[in-house]
């Protein structure tokens, strides 16, 4: 008997119980929607949030001063244990370098109009965008000259330019920032949240030597001194030989006795990424094994029904043996039978999930991603359960004896 017989005879009456073969159909496909949907948003996650860490940069270093010990006791980070001659240090003797840029920073509260907002005041130098990979949308970076001569200019994130001027453009404009006017030159593109949850579009760079100098007062306290500093590594490979570099010359700076530990802190994306990367995939992994439970129970459900198949049709299968049907041909018809309304079900399914992903993406704004892994996994999971769930009532029904089969009313 041809398989293409198997499968007209396994549709036939499929069609013929259309009702018992839809609510079967239907334990399978809320199944594959579900690990269709987990899957897609799993992936978007993950790849949301490697998106966050490479906006950062991969090959980036943040270091910022460490808490100081006084006496055995631990206070709280002072910024002049880093400074302008550090990072200037950093940039001239350390290999692999490729870029520095120090910063200051504080809150302020930001005026245009009768608007005002509180935001995250930087002041930095013009190597900091290439440093983030972040680009001007609207206007410019401020120049050398501005840096040089402590300009009161400034470049808005794009939070920062929503809340102030509502759809204007700020470009041009003279906002305040606390009682010092400040030019706005440039518009920031919009970066998003960090992989912390912070918002980067929400805030102001300015010149360093203006935010020293006009708002955060460090050129009178302590005149060289910064919060801290990005460096960007030529070689990503390289960034474990650099950190050492970086460490043993911030020590030399510091003049640091062997016994004591570092006054400053070099962090890197790389443990970060992979462990975000390793919390996403374990997320889904969890998830989708959850969502598969329904499979499972689809899987219980088509073989309670060929089971009830094989019951109902006793005398059919005792007449197909009678006039020559073979085991194998009674099994496999079972079995396809079981197949097929898994494969309906797991396609059906497959086209729920992509429409509820696609939902997803739209109402919550949320990346989300359909790969053929999931379809593979999904399509070749609900098969696989049709088969197994299949596979014990088509051996029943295959082991029937005939003269029994035929005297069973």
């Amino acid at each position: 008997m041809s398989y293409w017989l198997y499968l007209s005879n396994a549709l036939r009456i499929i069609y013929r119980h259309r009702l018992r073969s839809a609510l079967t159909i239907l334990g399978i496909m809320i199944g594959v929607t579900a690990v269709v949907t987990v899957i897609g948003v799993g992936a978007g996650s993950q790849h949301q949030v490697l998106q966050q860490v490479e906006s950062l940069g991969a090959d980036l270093l943040f270091i910022e001063p460490d808490a100081m010990q006084s006496g055995g006791v631990q206070m709280e980070g002072n910024s002049s244990t880093l400074t302008l001659e550090d990072v200037e240090a950093i940039r001239t003797f350390v290999p692999n370098v490729v870029a520095t840029s120090p910063s200051v920073y504080a809150e302020g509260r930001l005026i245009y109009g009768a608007r005002n907002w509180i935001s995250r005041i930087q002041g930095t130098t013009q190597d900091y965008l290439l440093l983030r990979k972040w680009e001007i949308a609207k206007g410019r970076m401020f120049n050398n000259y501005e840096q040089s001569r402590a300009k009161k200019v400034a470049v808005l994130g794009e939070s920062v330019e929503k809340a102030l001027f509502k759809g204007e453009s700020a470009v041009g404009k003279t906002i305040r920032i606390g009682q010092t006017p400040f030019k706005v030159v440039g518009v920031l593109n919009r970066k998003g949240q960090s992989p912390g949850g912070l918002d980067q579009d929400d805030r102001v760079l300015i010149p360093l030597s203006t935010a020293k100098l006009r708002i955060i007062g460090l050129s009178k306290t302590r005149p060289g001194s910064i919060h801290y500093a990005h460096i960007r590594i030529a070689d990503q490979n390289k960034i474990g030989e650099s950190i050492a570099h970086i460490q043993q010359l911030l020590r030399q700076q510091h003049r640091l006795p062997d016994h004591k530990p570092d006054d400053f802190i070099i962090n890197d994306l790389t443990e970060l990424q992979e462990s975000m990367a390793d919390a996403t995939r374990s997320m889904t992994f969890w998830l989708a094994s959850v969502a598969a439970v329904s499979l499972v129970v689809g899987g219980i459900s088509i073989m309670n029904v060929m089971l009830v198949a094989v019951r109902e049709r006793t005398e059919e299968i005792g007449l197909r043996r009678a006039i020559g049907a073979t085991h194998k041909d009674i099994r496999n018809q079972f079995m396809i039978e079981a197949t097929c309304l898994t494969t309906i079900g797991g396609l059906s399914g497959l086209v729920l999930g992509a429409v509820l992903v696609f939902v997803v993406a739209k109402v919550r704004d949320f990346p989300v991603m359909i790969t053929p892994g999931a379809i593979l996994l999904a399509l070749g999971s609900a098969c696989l359960v049709g088969m197994l769930s299949g596979l014990y009532p088509a051996l029943v029904a295959s082991r029937l004896d005939p003269i029994r089969a035929l005297k069973r009313e």
